[in-house]
């Protein structure tokens, strides 16, 4: 609870420096190396590093590592390639969101159609995404406060249920979101980003020791299933292994260039020459946080085998080996992981609807604070739309959030990626690519039989995406050059 008090006081906080829209938006590209680097990781990250990755982890063993390395390279390419030339990019051209980016670049004022399905996509994505989020808050803070002990040693049942769990984080979130801006959103996103890394190294630190060491753990993950051990997974069906967990695994690097959550980080760095430091702070962060990740499922695995649930694996051991408070602090990680993603998509979301709809394209003009406000109130109305969808109890977070992650990939990734490093690609090639990369991955259950069924493709974001960049660029070649809106970042 003294964690959601200290994320609300960054809100109030920073609502003073919000007096334009870049600056609620944008935070008036005022961020620091390591506001950056941490904030856009740990809002990429989400509840999937301290729920998911443990739990697929302690379930499949060393066989998730074809997703760490997936991730890994992915973060790396968004680092080293995108977000230099992206920073340049956007501020040359005075953008203030991704759609606002493709519009000027494929073709400045006759970017509408570019603009108009890009903003589709994200809102597409977001409406799942964000209620997925607060799915995984409502059942984490219902699990959390059911039973607190007291200073006086007795416990106490709150019986807060999901629902009321629910709504308090959600509460929280969008109180420091709608006050602060994106501002305070990328220094809670620090805090966040920091809590989640400690927890994933601390937490399977404590359990090796507990058990005996790296033999002791190897030993008994042994003793188990020796296939834990195997990052094939035991190799039983190589075309499958290969395709499936192998080629599955990687392909969730696709989606990088295309989560705007993630973007709107290296848009806001305050000096792009600052870009190098930022990303060696990002990637080392990101592989510290899932090695450790990886580990904790490992160690659950010896320590609590058989879990009703693999995905309570992090807060069973946060329980079993430390301290009541230090625990719970631990425990807070998780929120906080949820947290630091579904604020950003909300900020994005709503930057989306006022500054590429009510702006650009139904040529609003919001003026200082009155744009401020219009965001703010943008904020509340999608949260409002999104709690419907989370409402229901037996909603799965992680299939959700993947989905989610997948759609946005396979849209927006190709047209991110050829604006930047190619003159050749022009509205019609982006609009095309990313009509058919966002009907892909929507579609995937329906037509995956076309790519050879579930058994090859376990979601529709890297044919999504091949087929988006193959089309972006062939159309581009067919109908002519980019035209005044290219430009070589």
């Amino acid at each position: 609870m003294l964690y959601l008090l200290a994320v609300a006081a960054i809100g109030a906080y920073c609502s003073r420096l919000n007096r334009t829209l870049a600056d609620f938006v944008l935070g008036g590209r005022r961020l620091g190396v390591w506001v950056t680097a941490v904030s856009a990781q740990a809002s990429d990250m989400s509840a999937w590093l301290l729920i998911g990755l443990p739990g697929a982890a302690y379930l499949k063993g060393l066989s998730v590592v074809w997703i760490v390395i997936g991730c890994a390279a992915g973060t790396v390419f968004n680092w080293v390639i995108v977000a230099p030339r992206l920073r340049r990019a956007t501020e040359r051209g005075g953008a203030l969101t991704v759609p606002d980016y493709l519009a000027g670049r494929y073709g400045a004022g006759r970017g509408r159609l570019v603009r108009l399905i890009a903003v589709i996509a994200i809102l597409t994505a977001y409406a799942t995404y964000i209620a997925s989020q607060f799915t995984a808050a409502g059942k984490t803070f219902d699990r959390v406060f059911a039973v607190v002990q007291t200073p006086w040693g007795t416990p106490a049942e709150l019986g807060l249920g999901y629902h009321a769990g629910m709504l308090i984080g959600v509460g929280i979130i969008l109180l420091y979101t709608t006050m602060g801006g994106f501002t305070a959103v990328a220094w809670t996103d620090l805090a966040q980003g920091m809590l989640m890394v400690v927890t994933v190294v601390v937490l399977p630190l404590a359990g090796i020791v507990t058990i005996g060491g790296p033999v002791a753990l190897q030993e008994g993950l042994n003793g188990i299933d020796p296939a834990l051990l195997s990052v094939t997974g035991g190799g039983a069906d190589w075309p499958m292994f290969w395709c499936g967990v192998c080629l599955g695994g990687l392909a969730w690097g696709l989606g990088y260039p295309g989560q705007p959550h993630i973007l709107v980080r290296f848009m806001a760095l305050r000096d792009p020459k600052a870009m190098s430091r930022a990303a060696t702070i990002g990637i080392v962060w990101v592989l510290v946080a899932m090695t450790g990740a990886i580990l904790l499922g490992l160690v659950g695995r010896v320590m609590f085998d058989g879990l009703d649930d693999k995905e309570k694996v992090m807060p069973a051991l946060a329980v079993g080996l430390m301290h009541p408070a230090i625990a719970g602090a631990m425990i807070a990680g998780a929120v906080a992981a949820m947290m630091s993603t579904v604020d950003s998509q909300l900020l994005v979301a709503a930057s989306a609807v006022e500054q590429d709809v009510y702006i650009r394209l139904l040529g609003g003009r919001p003026q200082g604070r009155r744009a401020v406000w219009i965001g703010r109130i943008t904020v509340l109305v999608l949260a409002a739309a999104a709690l419907p969808i989370a409402w229901p109890e037996d909603k799965e977070v992680l299939a959700t959030v993947l989905d989610a992650w997948g759609v946005l990939g396979a849209a927006l990734g190709p047209a991110v990626i050829l604006g930047l490093l190619t003159r050749r690609t022009n509205r019609w090639g982006a609009f095309v690519g990313i009509a058919v990369g966002l009907a892909v991955s929507l579609f995937w259950a329906e037509i995956n039989w076309l790519f050879g069924g579930e058994r090859y493709f376990t979601s529709g974001l890297a044919p999504g995406f091949v087929l988006n960049l193959i089309l972006a660029y062939t159309v581009s070649l067919l109908t002519g050059r980019g035209g005044a809106g290219a430009n070589r970042a």
